[in-house]
């Protein structure tokens, strides 16, 4: 298998992972959580933990991209700004989340299993969900665009072979 299919194999696996575990967290695991315990806020208690597993993901998704931007954007550079352009969106979305993350877990105290600043948490929580939903949207923009550059790339290799 040539590396270029190894690459896309690797990338697409990760960023499968990444984006599909992202979106059934915050589709479904957040809306059951809130639903069980009737406070929205006590689920942060429940799904704090998978937030880091998400961010770490994410974290390796972003290089991924990087990878995937830079040789793209040899080959086809309008391509390479717009896929530059979605990974920087992640990748700033990625660290503000990684310092809200910090603001939410010094108010949530684990071993009383109690969120001890309610409003600073409701203020965290907001923009820990508007930074997830960046996220989403940038992951999503990239996909496409990354098919349409492999298309693309595969099909001038193609044109220089023949």
């Amino acid at each position: 298998m040539p590396m270029t299919a190894i690459f896309r194999s690797v990338f697409l696996l990760v960023y499968a992972l990444f984006w599909g575990g992202l979106t059934l967290y915050t589709g479904i695991v957040v809306r059951i959580s809130h639903d069980l315990l009737g406070d929205p806020i006590d689920g942060g208690l429940i799904t704090q933990r998978v937030t880091v597993f998400l961010q770490y993901l994410c974290a390796m998704t972003v290089v991924l991209m990087v990878c995937n931007t830079a040789i793209v954007f040899r080959k086809l550079p309008q391509l390479g700004r717009l896929l530059l352009g979605c990974t920087t969106v992640l990748a700033a979305a990625l660290i503000g989340l990684f310092v809200v993350h910090g603001h939410l877990d010094a108010v949530i105290d684990v071993a009383a299993y109690e969120i001890t600043d309610r409003d600073a948490f409701t203020t965290g929580h907001r923009r820990y969900n508007q930074l997830t939903t960046v996220q989403w949207l940038a992951t999503l923009a990239y996909l496409p665009l990354t098919i349409i550059a492999w298309k693309r790339i595969d099909a001038s290799k193609v044109s220089e072979d023949e």
